[in-house]
């Protein structure tokens, strides 16, 4: 049986900055994922497709949806929803029909919607970017916010220190090549793009 007291207990302590320098991702986890079930383990592994910008689709959110751990079902359908208003917003500043690009989700409240769009005002693409890893950051805090030592909370744990791992590795000029990469998948070829990241 897993000792989730011991392993939440041992887990560090994460704050959202964007300056971290040092934090190895795949260590911490990996460390924690050898303290866990081989059931726990899969809902790991479940999170961790959701971290793979190659594996996201249509397929990998029903299969959170469906998933019998609350958090990753919350979680995903949250962060599906998010990801839908992104590739709207940017399809449609490049003159393209957003529906064409999102992954079907069952129709629902959402109660982010608002603050999403005024992240998305937001000229600068990195700041975008920092401001939704916030909202993510917050969203698996509330998701969790009553589970101490459980699965919930570890699940959590690992969405936080992803984004601090990613923003360890990013700066401004890596925060452009993202940029330029999605505008690419959006427009679906590779030719010279003359959007920076401030927009223009």
């Amino acid at each position: 049986m897993d000792n989730y007291v011991y392993i939440v207990a041992g887990l560090p302590e994460l704050t959202s900055g964007f300056e971290n320098t040092g934090f190895d991702y795949a260590v911490v986890k990996e460390s924690i994922v050898e303290l866990l079930s081989e059931k726990d383990q899969q809902l790991v592994e479940l999170m961790e497709e959701g971290f793979d910008e190659n594996t996201l689709g249509a397929d990998f959110y029903a299969k959170a949806a469906e998933s019998k751990n609350r958090f990753i079902r919350e979680y995903f359908d949250f962060d599906g929803r998010l990801r839908n208003m992104k590739v709207n917003y940017l399809a449609k500043r490049l003159g393209k029909n957003g529906e064409d690009f999102m992954v079907e989700l069952p129709e629902a409240d959402f109660d982010e919607e608002k603050q999403i769009q005024d992240i998305l005002a937001d000229a600068d693409f990195v700041q975008r970017e920092q401001k939704m890893d916030e909202l993510k950051w917050e969203k698996a805090s509330d998701i969790a916010r009553m589970d101490y030592f459980n699965m919930n909370a570890i699940l959590a744990f690992l969405v936080k220190a992803k984004t601090v791992q990613r923003w360890a590795e990013l700066d401004v000029e890596k925060g452009q090549e993202m940029f330029q990469k999605l505008v690419k998948e959006i427009r679906g070829t590779s030719a010279d793009l003359d959007l920076s990241v401030g927009g223009k």
